[in-house]
């Protein structure tokens, strides 16, 4: 087990190592992250306006589906950005935001598909935390369980609709083929990536609370704090991206390009045959 824990760190630290050769690929997250916070505020009085639950409903569809538009149309853009780094081409802003462009209608699809399966488990969630007990408990698991096994079903969509031009569904049945190639025994996504930005997630949040319960510089550590909170989240998405994209190029061809084979293996390990 610790083997495969240090390896998951050795792909954290050569993802960040392409990063830092390549920082343009910290601006499509961060336009995303842009984009999201104007649609948050241009919804935010609407909300208030709406008195019955059915316009409310439809309102928090039209929500739910352009966020995720915004984020699958840049995660697009940076995949594709991506895979030119690691063929060694020019990484263009432009180039690769135009890029999604041509993949338009697979990520509408797929955003529709996405704020669908978002919607409903954000309502399943609610509904179990209003259960008391064990059985709210029970629900609560139940609930995150099928989280988890969504997401890790489409983990390579994104990759797929980039590489392949496939239509969503389509898109889905491939992820869940390379999936099925390919058993991670960090579980998707590289397990060091997870581990070492939760501790950094910790670090920020910790240094935040701190100074609001001491009253010490509260408002320059919360200024701070939050631009931190912000580079962090900036650098987690790009790696993880870094990482997809190698890993579909190793799931799909056995080759890898960042990384050693063997350290490929050991964050998301080839299914044994009988």
């Amino acid at each position: 087990m610790f083997e495969n824990f240090t390896k998951s760190f050795v792909i954290v630290k050569k993802s960040f190592d392409v990063l830092m050769s390549e920082k343009k690929l910290l601006f499509f997250p961060l336009i995303s992250g842009i984009f999201l916070i104007a649609l948050l505020l241009s919804f935010i009085a609407p909300i208030f306006v709406f008195n019955s639950d059915a316009p409310l409903i439809l309102f928090s569809a039209i929500f739910y589906f352009l966020s995720y538009f915004v984020i699958i149309f840049f995660n697009t853009s940076l995949v594709h950005a991506v895979n030119n780094k690691i063929e060694g081409k020019p990484v263009s802003l432009m180039e690769s935001i135009s890029f999604s462009f041509t993949r338009i209608l697979n990520i509408i699809g797929w955003a529709a598909i996405a704020a669908t399966v978002g919607m409903i488990l954000s309502f399943l969630r609610g509904e179990a935390n209003k259960q008391r007990g064990i059985g709210g408990l029970i629900a609560s698991l139940v609930v995150n369980a099928i989280g988890m096994v969504w997401s890790l079903a489409t983990f390579f969509v994104i990759p797929v609709i980039v590489f392949e031009n496939v239509n969503p569904i389509t898109a889905i049945q491939r992820s869940v083929e390379l999936i099925k190639k390919g058993w991670g025994q960090a579980v998707t996504a590289g397990f060091g990536i997870g581990v070492v930005f939760f501790i950094l997630y910790l670090i920020g949040i910790g240094a935040i609370m701190l100074s609001a319960f001491t009253g010490i510089l509260f408002l320059p550590v919360l200024v701070i704090g939050i631009v931190y909170l912000v580079a962090v989240f900036l650098v987690e998405s790009t790696l993880q991206s870094i990482f997809v994209v190698e890993l579909y190029k190793y799931v799909n061809t056995g080759n890898a390009v960042l990384f050693n084979p063997d350290e490929l293996q050991g964050a998301f390990k080839p299914k044994n045959t009988v």
